[in-house]
């Protein structure tokens, strides 16, 4: 599930501003608001919501460091996030995973993913979506808490430049999505505002996956690769990662050089 881009608009900075703190390591981090019009889809009907998202990656220093959101107690922002506990009850609260980040005509951009655990019943359900609220998400479901028992959330978040954060994907599931061989799941989107030629490209591979090849129209070809399990972030055009509290899949993401634009994507090894 796709949606519209996020918007700038105000919000309560209780749950973001300690969060980006820590990931920045020392910078000074303010609140980074966006406003998201989005359509839920559920079995029953679908409807637009109009909800107030975070920013999941924002920039942060006179260095021009990107600074990626993570978890309570994330010391560097180019370590992987951390993984849920043992027991995996963490339910009110996502993990976050940093796909990738770069640098695209003079701006960093970067893409991260939200994954909440499923819930067991509807007292986990009700704190979980009452968490989601506080960050501005909404779930794709059609009904109340008890829609999310039993079920994974996922929301996968672009931040470019000083342009605002866009929600490129986001869905409710019983079950994760489980590529095999060389399936491929690609979601080619702007990477620089609302209506621009489309120069991101997220999606998902399967967990054997070691590259695939962004294909763009003029012809050029970005290999992007896997990166080693829980490795640190480095910046590049293109790369595959795993993601904490999503084990069915990896995610990878690929930016056009130069003005081309997206034509395909294929698992190449």
């Amino acid at each position: 599930m796709t949606s519209t881009d996020l918007e700038n608009d105000g919000m309560a900075q209780r749950e973001l501003t300690p969060l980006l703190t820590d990931a920045a390591d020392g910078f000074e981090v303010g609140v980074a608001p966006v406003q998201a019009v989005m359509r839920a889809g559920g079995r029953r009907r679908a409807r637009r919501r109009t909800v107030t998202a975070v920013a999941a990656v924002v920039l942060a220093g006179s260095t021009g460091a990107l600074a990626l959101t993570g978890l309570p107690g994330t010391d560097d922002p180019a370590t992987p996030a951390k993984p849920a506990p043992a027991d995996g009850r963490q339910v009110d609260e996502p993990q976050i995973s940093h796909v990738g980040f770069g640098t695209y005509e003079g701006k960093q951009w970067g893409v991260n993913v939200q994954v909440w655990a499923a819930p067991r019943d509807r007292t986990e359900a009700t704190r979980q979506m009452k968490a989601m609220n506080s960050w501005g998400l909404t779930p794709a479901t059609t009904g109340g808490p008890s829609d999310l028992v039993g079920r994974t959330s996922y929301f996968v978040l672009r931040g470019y430049g000083d342009s605002g954060t866009r929600l490129v994907a986001f869905d409710t599931v019983g079950k994760l999505p489980r590529p095999e061989g060389t399936d491929i799941h690609a979601v080619p989107q702007p990477l620089t505002g609302d209506g621009a030629p489309l120069r991101l490209v997220v999606g998902t591979v399967a967990k054997t996956a070691k590259q695939v090849a962004c294909h763009w129209k003029d012809g050029s070809t970005t290999l992007a690769g896997l990166a080693p399990e829980n490795s640190a972030q480095r910046g590049t055009q293109a790369v595959i990662r795993s993601v904490h509290g999503y084990p069915t899949a990896n995610w990878f993401v690929c930016v056009a050089p130069g003005s081309t634009t997206y034509k395909s994507a294929e698992v190449t090894k």
